[in-house]
């Protein structure tokens, strides 16, 4: 799979940018509730990131020869919405990872949203539409910051509690953020852990 097409630019300002790269199939709908949930998310919880309000552009929004400080991409992978199914086993794997090069973990994210709507479809069964937009928006930005911070202190473990956990259950990917709510640091990985990093 190859890389995204933004390339690293020079500092302009002090902020870090997250841009966003998706599937063509990816609903018009899914960008305010999604940057919404991000900014609320970010806002209330402390995550112990230094940047709790990044800019977040699509790759539409990029002009060339823009320049940015510090440079997060995300690649969302699949229709990123919860649209009601039949059950269907579920095989094991990320709902996201980011990618390691030589040692450093790379700032890029992957965002599986059709594992996704699998793990989210039992909790959202019966919501109405807006309110499974909100539940895919708040689990995409979960997954988001629990990779940021792996990019962030370039350390691949996982905590025992918390949006550092291995694997993040749906009632933890759908829950609203909760103002004052501190994080644990991240800690180092476990022979035999769950990695979501490749």
């Amino acid at each position: 799979m190859a890389l995204f097409s933004l390339a690293v630019f020079k500092a302009q300002a002090a902020e870090s940018t997250i841009v966003f790269y998706a599937d063509k199939q990816v609903s018009e709908t899914l960008w305010t509730p999604l940057f919404s949930a991000i900014q609320d998310d970010l806002a209330k919880e402390n995550y112990g990131l230094a940047d709790r309000n990044p800019r977040l552009l699509r790759d539409s929004d990029v002009y060339p020869g823009e320049e940015f400080a510090s440079v997060i991409e995300v690649r969302l992978l699949g229709r990123c919405d919860v649209p009601q199914q039949a059950y269907r086993p579920l095989k094991p794997g990320p709902l996201g990872w980011v990618l390691r090069v030589h040692g450093q973990i790379q700032p890029f994210i992957y965002v599986d949203c059709t594992r996704m709507a699998q793990v989210l479809d039992p909790t959202t069964l019966g919501m109405s539409p807006e309110k499974r937009t909100r539940a895919m928006s708040q689990a995409i930005s979960r997954v988001l910051v629990h990779e940021w911070l792996h990019i962030a202190t370039q350390n691949a473990g996982h905590t025992a509690h918390g949006i550092g956990e291995a694997q993040l259950t749906p009632s933890t990917l759908v829950a609203e953020p909760q103002p004052n709510h501190s994080s644990s640091e991240i800690e180092t990985a476990t022979p035999g852990s769950v990695s979501d990093e490749k």
